[in-house]
């Protein structure tokens, strides 16, 4: 369990799309509901609001599962000090949400690795079953204790060595 003490996450609520667009000073696509604007904040469509400014259907359960899930960015964020790779962050955030129960398993790992520096809607297909696996074969505290060795990392090379060495799994 986390207890803030400092810097203590503020959720923004907007009620439309357009709202979202200007705080975020980007046209979003209509399958984006939430995001991690940067410190400690994070803005989010409205509940009274979230079918009619998205493609989702709204459930409490959902909702609260979206705000552990950009509550996972922040943390990751804590430990990272914001460094890539952005599929361990988005795969972290779903993982730690509980967001991979509502998901279809998969049969393959393949493309989550080309999200290093950038993400789209593709990023949130495999990259949770890889820290899945992650968690599942070497524990938690071996995840986040790599997750502050981020930091020191400066690249996708350096990053794939850095794995390899935590982990002994060769990513490719």
């Amino acid at each position: 369990m986390i207890n803030w003490i400092q810097n203590t996450p503020t959720l923004f609520l907007v009620d439309s799309r357009r709202d979202y667009d200007i705080l975020t000073n980007d046209k979003t696509e209509k399958w984006e509901v939430a995001t991690y604007l940067g410190e400690n904040k994070i803005l989010l469509i409205s509940p009274e609001n979230y079918e009619k400014g998205s493609i989702h259907k709204y459930s409490q359960e959902e909702y609260f599962s979206l705000i552990k899930h950009e509550l996972s960015h922040l943390f990751y964020q804590i430990l990272s000090q914001g460094q890539e790779p952005c599929w361990l962050d988005e795969g972290f955030a779903i993982f730690s949400s509980g967001q991979l129960n509502n998901k279809k398993r998969i049969k393959k790992f393949e493309n989550f690795l080309d999200y290093y520096k950038q993400a789209n809607e593709g990023i949130y297909k495999k990259s949770d079953f890889a820290v899945e696996v992650l968690v599942k074969k070497f524990g938690k505290e071996k995840v986040l204790n790599f997750l502050t060795e981020l930091p020191k990392i400066k690249n996708e090379e350096n990053f794939k060595k850095k794995f390899q060495k935590h982990f002994g799994i060769n990513l490719n």
